[in-house]
C-alpha cells in the first residue's frame, strides 16, 4: 500500500523534480491555546511540543537545482506551523545574529566614537527587500531571533543614541498618542524597545531623521537605522507570527512616520514602498484589543492612511471593518469621539475618491453623520478660547487644552471641506450655478480659516500643523486675497521648519495657481 503510494506520488511530479531533505529534528507545536491566547510571542514551554528524532545525521549535497537549506534553528517541515517558527528559535541558545550575547545592543548600535561611524552588520546580506517580496521561509527563524531579545538593552551605553531615545520620547511620541489616553507610544514603546531590536532602531531612525531636518544632525544616521529595521521587517510580513506581534507593528508605524518626513505633498503617489500596516490590521480582530498596542497602533496607522488619502487624492486603503471602529453618536469618552471623526473623515474620502462615483444618497447620509457629530459630541471640545479674525489677522485665535479635541475638530472640519466640495446638488449649468458656486467657495474659506485657526494656536501639538497642511494643500487655492495667502504659506513653511513634513512643492503649486510665479507647464 506504501509503495504504491509512493509511486502514484512521482507520477504526479516531473522525473526531474529537485526534492529537499527533511531536517534532522521534526518539531510539532499544538496551535490551540496559541490561538486562544493571541500572543504569538509567548514562551513556548506552555505548548505541548513534541520532537521528532527519527531522521538519520548524514548529510547529502544538494543538487545545484535546489534551493539550499539552512542550520536547525533556521528550518522547519512543511507541517509545522510557520507562525511559531519565530518562537521556537527566538528560545533557542543557538546563534544571535544581531547580538553577540545577552544584553548586548544591537549591530549598528555598538557605541561609536560619533554617531556616524555606525555601520550595521549585514550577515543576512538581505538585498533590496520591499513589501511584497518574499524571503524562503526558512530564513524567518533567524530574523525572529535576531528581533528579539531576552534581555533588556536599557539603560543605553552610547550617549549619542541615548540621546535620540529622549528626543523620541520628548518631541515625537506626542505626534502619535492624539487620540490615545494611555500614551503607549511615549509610556510603552519605549520599554517594549528594550528587548525588540527593531523597535529600538525604528525609534532611533524617527529620532534621527526629525533632527536632521529641523538642525544640522547627521543626515545619514537615520538611514543607517532605517535599513536595520527593513532589513529585518519585510521579510517577516509575510510571517502570521510576525505580523501579530504588536511590537513590530509599532516599529512599522514609527517607520512609516519617518518616510511621511521624507515624502511631498505634490500629489505624486511616493508612498507604494512604504510599509504597509494592513499585514498587521489584517492579521485578526483577536490581537486589536481596545487599549493594546495593537489598537493604538491601527489608529495611528489609520490618520497616517488619511494623509496618504488626501495628498494624492484617493480612497483609504485601510480596511474600517474591524470592532475597534465605532460609527455611532452614544456617550463616551473624548478618545472615542475624537477617533469616530477620524473615521467620519476616511468615510468622506473613500466617497469622494472611491472607485464608484458618489451619489447623492450616500452624500446626504455623510452630510447628516457630520451634522450629528457636531450636535453630540462633549461640550469637552468647544474651545476654552475664541476671538473671530481681524482685519489684520487671516485666521481666528481657537484654543483647547487636549490634543485629542485638537485632532478630532480638525478632522471634522477636513470632512466638511471636502464634502463642500463634492457635493453633488450644485447645479453644473444654468443661472443658479455662480451662486451655488460662490457659497460653496465662502464656505471653504471659512473652514479653512478655522482649521488654519487651530493650528496657529496649539502649536504645542505638531500634528494641528499637519493637518492644517493638508487643508491648505487641498484648498488653498481657492484664496484669493494676497494676504490669506501669505498667511496659508507662512504655515507651510513653519510646518517644514519646525516638524520636518516637506511642504515645498505644495508651496510652489499654490504659488503658480495664485499667480505669484510663471507656471512653466503651460
Amino acid at each position: 500500500m506504501q509503495a504504491r503510494l509512493q509511486i502514484q506520488i512521482r507520477k504526479s511530479f516531473n522525473s526531474n523534480q529537485k526534492w529537499l531533505r527533511p531536517p534532522k529534528k521534526l518539531i510539532y507545536v499544538d496551535e490551540t491555546r496559541y490561538l486562544v491566547t493571541g500572543s504569538p510571542l509567548e514562551d513556548v514551554s506552555q505548548y505541548d511540543v513534541y520532537i521528532d528524532h527519527t531522521h538519520n545525521d548524514d548529510s547529502e549535497s544538494i543538487s545545484s537545482g535546489a534551493t539550499p537549506t539552512s542550520s536547525d534553528s533556521g528550518q522547519r517541515k512543511s507541517s509545522a506551523p510557520s507562525s511559531n517558527a519565530g518562537i521556537l528559535n527566538r528560545h533557542s541558545p543557538q546563534n544571535h545574529d544581531m547580538f553577540s550575547g545577552a544584553g548586548s545592543p544591537p549591530m549598528g548600535l555598538q557605541p561609536p566614537e560619533s554617531l556616524s561611524e555606525a555601520k550595521p552588520d549585514n550577515q543576512f546580506n538581505v538585498p533590496s527587500l520591499h513589501a511584497g517580496d518574499t524571503l524562503p521561509i526558512h530564513s524567518l527563524g533567524n530574523i525572529m531571533t535576531s528581533t528579539f531579545h531576552e534581555v533588556s538593552v536599557l539603560p543605553l551605553k552610547n550617549r549619542m543614541e541615548a540621546l535620540l531615545f529622549r528626543h523620541y520620547i520628548q518631541k515625537l511620541a506626542i505626534c502619535l498618542d492624539l487620540c490615545d489616553p494611555l500614551r503607549h507610544f511615549e509610556l510603552v514603546v519605549p520599554e517594549r524597545a528594550g528587548i525588540c531590536h527593531t523597535l529600538l532602531n525604528a525609534v532611533f531612525a524617527i529620532a534621527a531623521r526629525h533632527l536632521s531636518h529641523t538642525t544640522d544632525f547627521d543626515p545619514l544616521a537615520s538611514n543607517r537605522y532605517h535599513d536595520e529595521c527593513l532589513k529585518y521587517l519585510i521579510p517577516m510580513l509575510n510571517h502570521t507570527s510576525a505580523v501579530s506581534d504588536e511590537n513590530l507593528f509599532a516599529a512599522t508605524i514609527i517607520l512609516r512616520m519617518l518616510e511621511e518626513m521624507d515624502g511631498s505633498t505634490t500629489g505624486q503617489d511616493n508612498y507604494s514602498h512604504l510599509l504597509g500596516i494592513h499585514a498587521f490590521v489584517n492579521v485578526g480582530d483577536q490581537y486589536m484589543i481596545p487599549g493594546s498596542l495593537s489598537a493604538a497602533s491601527f489608529w495611528v496607522g489609520l490618520r497616517q492612511e488619511i494623509y496618504i488619502a488626501v495628498i494624492t487624492q484617493q480612497s483609504v486603503k485601510l480596511s474600517l471593518d474591524h470592532f475597534v471602529v465605532d460609527r455611532s453618536f452614544e456617550p463616551t469618552d473624548d478618545y472615542t469621539w475624537s477617533n469616530r471623526a477620524i473615521v467620519h473623515l476616511a468615510d468622506v474620502l473613500n466617497f469622494c475618491f472611491g472607485e464608484n462615483p458618489p451619489t447623492v444618497s450616500q452624500w446626504n447620509a455623510l452630510r447628516e453623520a457630520s451634522d450629528k457629530w457636531s450636535q453630540t459630541r462633549p461640550v469637552s471640545f468647544n474651545p476654552f478660547f475664541y476671538r473671530e479674525r481681524t482685519a489684520n489677522s487671516a485666521f481666528p485665535e481657537i484654543w483647547h487644552g487636549s490634543s485629542c479635541h485638537v485632532i478630532g475638530i480638525q478632522h471634522h472640519i477636513l470632512a466638511q471641506l471636502f464634502l463642500t466640495q463634492f457635493d453633488p446638488t450644485i447645479p453644473r449649468v444654468g443661472t443658479n450655478r455662480r451662486a451655488a458656486i460662490k457659497r460653496m467657495t465662502d464656505r471653504i474659506e471659512d473652514l479653512v480659516r478655522e482649521l488654519c485657526g487651530i493650528a496657529t494656536c496649539n502649536q504645542w501639538t505638531p500634528p494641528s500643523m499637519f493637518t492644517a497642511s493638508m487643508g491648505i494643500a487641498m484648498f488653498g487655492d481657492q484664496f484669493g486675497e494676497r494676504s490669506d495667502q501669505e498667511a496659508l504659506v507662512d504655515i507651510l513653511k513653519k510646518t517644514e521648519g519646525d516638524h520636518a513634513r516637506p511642504t515645498a512643492a505644495i508651496q510652489q503649486q499654490l504659488m503658480k495657481a495664485w499667480g505669484w510665479i510663471p507656471d512653466n507647464d503651460e
